[in-house]
């Protein structure tokens, strides 16, 4: 009897530890909002979880955006990647990415392009790709990405994830 006793407290206790880990998981994870998906290595283990491509009125592809996944992170940013490198600058950029972040319940987050701190800058002449700084997409979560060309000329915006 007291050795099932003993088994069932640390039965008690190792599930006890395991949720009250989980806050402090979240608030690490929550901790690479805005940051660099490559610099912080979340970008190692990332998948593509949703795409769409980058379409103007005409049905012309310029490229595809993506909504990028870390398992090992719990985060989520965009990438675009264009067809053929851009063959100017129209303002501050020629393209953009920029990745949305939601609860479950649609309120609301944040949201970083490729040009905020955290990503890569955004498309200029002769360069064909960018990506966002990240979001937690964790439990609780959900981002989308889109991708733009000058906002007014293509665009393109993934499922949720």
């Amino acid at each position: 009897m007291k050795k099932v006793l003993t088994i069932g407290v640390s039965l008690f206790i190792a599930f006890a530890m395991f949720f009250a880990v989980q806050p402090t998981d979240k608030a690490s994870a929550l901790s690479y909002d805005g940051s660099n998906p490559v610099s912080t290595g979340c970008a190692n283990d990332a998948v593509t979880k949703s795409y769409s491509y980058i379409t103007d009125s005409h049905d012309n592809v310029y490229g595809k955006v993506e909504l990028k996944w870390s398992a090992k992170c719990r985060t989520s940013w965009g990438k675009i990647t264009l067809y053929h490198a851009a063959p100017y600058d129209k303002g501050a950029y020629y393209a953009n990415a920029r990745v949305y972040s939601y609860t479950s319940s649609g309120t609301y987050r944040t949201t970083y392009s490729c040009g905020d701190r955290g990503g890569n800058g955004a498309i200029m002449k002769g360069q064909t790709s960018c990506y966002t700084a990240q979001v937690y997409n964790g439990a609780g979560y959900i981002a989308k990405a889109k991708g733009y060309i000058n906002w007014d000329i293509a665009s393109g915006t993934t499922g949720w994830y």
